[in-house]
């Protein structure tokens, strides 16, 4: 009976450790990431701000890991295109959304279901100073000379930005809150704004100041004023907005970020391994020398995770009960469940 008993307790134990092991090979899989070529999408036109820091990153990424990373942009309708279909991919690590931050106002501007929260985070990238630009030669020669035009003809004077909701949109909003009304007009991307103001369709725009480092220095684009409460490193003559129009220090700073995204339900697991991936490639050589010619960003490593997630949760709080209280949309943040920052 003793050696029956005997012989049971030690197939029970064989049997445990042979699905321990299987457990441990299942883990190991899901962990061995990664395994093949990465996707990194991005939600703008190649060219744009976002799509330069995406890849840069990319490259990063692809010498830390040693596996392609493929950069598929899907623009349109303020990132929202390109993002819905990051969020339908599959959520196994491969499939990675490089993100600026106009998911944040998706659904109260009514563009989209989809959000922040339709994700997991990973880590939060850089921000670009935004700058306030006109063509070289314009009658403009100081922000005051604008906004003296803007007070003088209400809703004439032209301005450029990328689509609803997006970094640009916000800013001219934010205007038109200060009192400042101007004829803004959609371009679809960064890039295709700056082309517009350089060609003369458009006075001016907000851009970010990375992208217009060399049209400045060629004398294309003058700036007017950096849109924040401090001056920047890059544009060290050029007034802070908030030098010229002190009210604005209610709204100001306002930071737009690029931030590293996967599908909601992503394991925990290959989380981690994103996560620690991208920590090596913020070091790495082909990031860090995107970064060099870039003075004007600042960075924003601190946020991984579920810090990711909580950074936008406070962004949204500021933007989207901002764009509501100021007339600009129908839809109450409340209906989302985002809280208004006390």
């Amino acid at each position: 009976m003793k050696r029956n008993i005997t012989i049971l307790l030690v197939f029970v134990c064989l049997m445990c450790g042979m699905v321990f092991a299987e457990g441990s090979k299942e883990t190991a899989e899901k962990v061995a990431w990664p395994a093949k070529s990465i996707n990194l999408i991005v939600p703008w036109n190649p060219g744009d701000g976002t799509d330069l820091a995406a890849r840069a990153y990319a490259q990063a990424l692809q010498n830390v890991t040693g596996k392609p990373v493929v950069v598929i942009n899907k623009p349109g309708a303020s990132g929202s295109v390109g993002t819905l279909y990051a969020s339908q991919q599959a959520n196994d690590g491969y499939n990675i959304l490089f993100s600026a931050e106009t998911p944040g106002t998706f659904q109260i501007m009514g563009i989209s279901d989809i959000a922040f929260e339709s994700f997991e985070g990973i880590m939060m990238m850089a921000e670009d100073t935004k700058v306030i630009v006109t063509k070289g030669g314009s009658a403009y020669k100081t922000i005051e000379d604008l906004i003296t035009a803007i007070k003088t003809n209400p809703n004439k004077i032209k301005m450029a930005y990328s689509s609803p909701g997006a970094s640009g949109h916000i800013q001219g909003l934010l205007f038109k809150a200060m009192g400042l009304e101007t004829s803004m007009t959609p371009f679809g991307g960064g890039a295709a704004g700056l082309t517009a103001v350089m060609g003369g369709q458009v006075d001016f725009t907000f851009a970010n100041a990375a992208t217009t480092l060399g049209y400045i220095k060629s004398g294309d684009l003058v700036p007017l004023a950096v849109f924040s409460d401090k001056r920047n490193q890059a544009f060290p003559d050029v007034p802070a907005f908030t030098e010229v129009l002190p009210e604005a220090k209610n709204y100001l700073p306002l930071g737009f970020p690029y931030c590293v995204l996967v599908p909601k339900g992503t394991d925990p697991l290959i989380v981690d391994s994103v996560i620690a991936a991208s920590e090596k490639a913020i070091i790495n050589p082909a990031w860090l020398d995107f970064l060099s010619t870039r003075k004007s960003y600042n960075t924003l490593y601190e946020f991984k995770g579920d810090g990711v997630n909580a950074y936008w949760k406070n962004w949204q709080s500021v933007v989207n009960w901002l764009l509501f209280d100021a007339g600009v949309t129908k839809y109450s943040p409340q209906k989302f469940g985002i809280e208004r920052k006390k």
